[in-house]
C-alpha cells in the first residue's frame, strides 16, 4: 500500500511539494504583492476600459458598472490570487487564513478598539495637513500632490455618494464588504502568516501593516492608514482569527459610506485642511485626539492581556518570545 504521508527531512522539518514551497518567505510575499497589484491596476485597469469604453467619466449608467467591475476585480484580482498563492506554496489554507470564531469577548473589545481611533486619526490628519501646507518650501510640489489626490478622492466620492437605500446597499457591498474580505485575506491572511516564519510576533504585526498602508498609495494618509493596518494585524494574531479583522475593516468603511450618505460629500470635503480653528478649538481637538489615543491603547492591552495566541510562536523551527 503506497505511504501518502508527509516526509520529513534530516532538520525534522516537513517537506513540501507545493511549487513555491520552497520560495523564501520575505521573497513570497513581495512575489505576492506584485503579482496582486499587476493582475488588480493593470489587468483589471484594461478590463474596466474595455466594458466602460473610452468614456471613462463615472456618471449615469457608468456608475453602477464601475461599482460592479470594482466589486468583481477585486474578488477576482486579490482573493482569488491569495487563495491559490498559498495553495501553491503548500500552506494549510485554514491555518493560513485563521479561518475560526474568535472567542466573542475579543470580538467586542476589537470592535471597542476601532471606535476609540476613530477621533484620534482625524485629529492627526488634521494637524498634518495643516504642518505640511505651511511649510515654508515644497508648497508648489505638495500642491500639485493634493491636487492629484483630490481628483482620485473625488471620483471616489461619487462611487460612494447614494440617492436612495438600494444603491446605498451597492455602495456599502463595494467599498465595506469586498475589501473588508479580499484585503484581510491577502494582508493578515498570506502576508501575516509568511511574516510570522522569519519574524518575532511584534515584527510580523508591524510589517504586515505598514505593507497594507503603502499598498493603498496614499501618502498623505499614510500614518492613519499604518495604525490601522497594524491594528488590524494586532487582532487577528491575538484573536487567532480573521474575522476580527474582517468585521472591524468592514465596519471602519461602513461608518464613512454612512456617514457620507446622511450628510452628503460636500460637508466632509468642508471638514479639509481648509478649515480653520481657533486656538480654542485646536486646543479642545488636540484633547479630543489625546483622550481617543489613550483609550485605543488601554484596550489594546486588553485584547493583548485576553490573546488567544501562545506567548511564543515557532519560527524555522526555533521558538522566539514576543
Amino acid at each position: 500500500m503506497e505511504n501518502n504521508s508527509p516526509e520529513i527531512n534530516s532538520s525534522g522539518t516537513l517537506n513540501k511539494k507545493g511549487p513555491l514551497s520552497n520560495l523564501p518567505p520575505l521573497y513570497f510575499i513581495f512575489l505576492s504583492l506584485a503579482a496582486v497589484f499587476f493582475l488588480y491596476q493593470i489587468v483589471g485597469g484594461l478590463i474596466t476600459y474595455f466594458i466602460l469604453g473610452e468614456d471613462m467619466e463615472i456618471k449615469g449608467e457608468n456608475l453602477n458598472l464601475t461599482r460592479l467591475v470594482l466589486t468583481f476585480a477585486q474578488f477576482m484580482f486579490i482573493l482569488a490570487p491569495a487563495i491559490v498563492l498559498v495553495m501553491l506554496q503548500d500552506n494549510n489554507l485554514k491555518e493560513t487564513f485563521r479561518l475560526k470564531l474568535p472567542k466573542g469577548n475579543l470580538m467586542i473589545y476589537s470592535i471597542i478598539g476601532l471606535i476609540f481611533i476613530q477621533p484620534f486619526l482625524q485629529v492627526f490628519l488634521y494637524f498634518q495637513n495643516e504642518l505640511i501646507f505651511s511649510l515654508p518650501f515644497g508648497q508648489e510640489f505638495l500642491n500639485s500632490m493634493k491636487e492629484m489626490f483630490d481628483t482620485l478622492e473625488s471620483t471616489t466620492a461619487k462611487l460612494v455618494s447614494a440617492g436612495s437605500i438600494p444603491e446605498f446597499l451597492m455602495v456599502v457591498l463595494v467599498i465595506a464588504v469586498t475589501p473588508a474580505i479580499c484585503e484581510e485575506f491577502l494582508f493578515r491572511g498570506l502576508v501575516l502568516k509568511n511574516f510570522e516564519k522569519f519574524l518575532s510576533a511584534s515584527k510580523a504585526i508591524f510589517y504586515s501593516g505598514l505593507l497594507f498602508a503603502l499598498f493603498h498609495f496614499h501618502p498623505f494618509n499614510l500614518i492613519p492608514l499604518i495604525i490601522l493596518g497594524v491594528y488590524l494585524t494586532f487582532i487577528v494574531y491575538h484573536s487567532g482569527s480573521i474575522l476580527t479583522a474582517v468585521v472591524c475593516h468592514f465596519l471602519n468603511n461602513f461608518i464613512s459610506a454612512t456617514a457620507v450618505y446622511i450628510y452628503g460629500v460636500e460637508t466632509f470635503s468642508s471638514m479639509g485642511s481648509e478649515k480653520s480653528f481657533s486656538i480654542e478649538e485646536k486646543l479642545q481637538f488636540l484633547l479630543l485626539g489625546a483622550l481617543s489615543l489613550a483609550a485605543f491603547i488601554f484596550i489594546c492591552r486588553i485584547i493583548k492581556k485576553h490573546s488567544a495566541a501562545g506567548n511564543n510562536i515557532l519560527v524555522s523551527g526555533i521558538t522566539h518570545n514576543e
